[in-house]
């Protein structure tokens, strides 16, 4: 687990985002071409979190560039988030498809570019009081200075070339976009600007009862619900203004569900279904583990990860 990553401000609205972004930081230096594929998967993830805040989600799949330019073409994202978008992708796509070494530099821009992503949308969807942490990259080896003076002049080469064919796409969408009718600008309201805090259960119980876990109770703070008969697999969706669920305490402390997250437990009554902390010889308030989320569709991603440790670990 990376206790002092730049990535960590990720976690506080969606634990899976963090999760893809250290995987990222944890490949960076030892395997560059892997670490860019994860790369790839977080602009997937995040530009799908996109669209669902958006309320653009359609029955139809569409590949990764048609869902950028979709964005694009509606004044979603600007130039710039538009490029930073395509790097990850391109460059994530050669990772997968090329066999060829990947250049370190490569990896590191990529590094930069998911923090970037990050930061843009929490200050557009999160909070419009975000302050981002100082970028910074993780420790690294010494590296050779002839090696490192290769990579770079090559790294540049291709670089420039990736941001001329960007360049082209760009003035190309906006040609089409010329051609279209004006399609009126979306207001982003921040969570925070309604300090109201309630269980959102209309918003997300479906998702629940879609991977089959059961609504079992509902109070001021919490939503409960239990999967199949298991005694751990109780969840809680509480009442924060960040969508946030709370596991089982033994799903993290002993099966070590997503153990590349840093979290902490948290305290709270109406987490009535789970064990009570034990502080200076006394039990204490009920706690479980929070973990953060945005859409419906991460909701499941966690839901369905919760089950696969539920099972594989055939626990009551």
């Amino acid at each position: 687990m990376k206790k002092n990553s730049v990535f960590h401000f990720l976690g506080e609205f969606s634990s899976q985002l963090e999760e893809a972004a250290l995987r990222v930081e944890a490949l960076l230096w030892e395997q560059p071409q892997v670490a860019l594929t994860q790369a790839r998967l977080f602009g997937e993830l995040i530009v799908t979190m996109i669209l669902e805040q958006e309320n653009m989600n359609e029955g139809f799949a569409l590949t990764q560039v048609q869902k950028i330019r979709k964005l694009y073409s509606h004044d979603i994202i600007s130039d710039d988030v538009y490029k930073k978008l395509e790097y990850i992708r391109k460059n994530g796509n050669i990772a997968v498809h090329q066999v060829v070494e990947i250049d370190q530099e490569v990896a590191k821009e990529a590094h930069r570019t998911i923090f970037d992503l990050g930061v843009w949308y929490a200050e557009v969807y999160v909070s419009h009081t975000f302050t981002a942490p100082a970028y910074k990259l993780p420790s690294q080896r010494i590296q050779d200075f002839d090696v490192m003076r290769q990579w770079m002049d090559d790294y540049i080469k291709e670089t420039q070339q990736q941001l001329r064919e960007i360049e082209e796409q760009l003035k190309e969408l906006k040609e089409e976009k010329k051609q279209q009718p004006v399609v009126e600008k979306r207001s982003h309201v921040s969570p925070e600007k309604t300090k109201e805090r309630h269980v959102p259960l209309d918003r997300f119980q479906q998702t629940f009862e879609k991977v089959h876990f059961n609504f079992t109770n509902l109070s001021k703070k919490a939503a409960e619900f239990q999967f199949d008969d298991f005694k751990t697999g109780f969840v809680y969706l509480l009442d924060n203004i960040n969508p946030t669920i709370t596991v089982h305490p033994w799903l993290v402390e002993k099966a070590n569900l997503f153990e590349e997250v840093q979290t902490k437990p948290l305290k709270n009554t109406a987490l009535r279904r789970f064990p009570k902390k034990e502080e200076d010889g006394q039990l204490k308030s009920n706690y479980g583990y929070p973990f953060t989320f945005q859409t419906n569709g991460e909701l499941e991603f966690l839901l369905k990860r919760i089950i696969e440790v539920l099972e594989s670990e055939k626990v009551i």
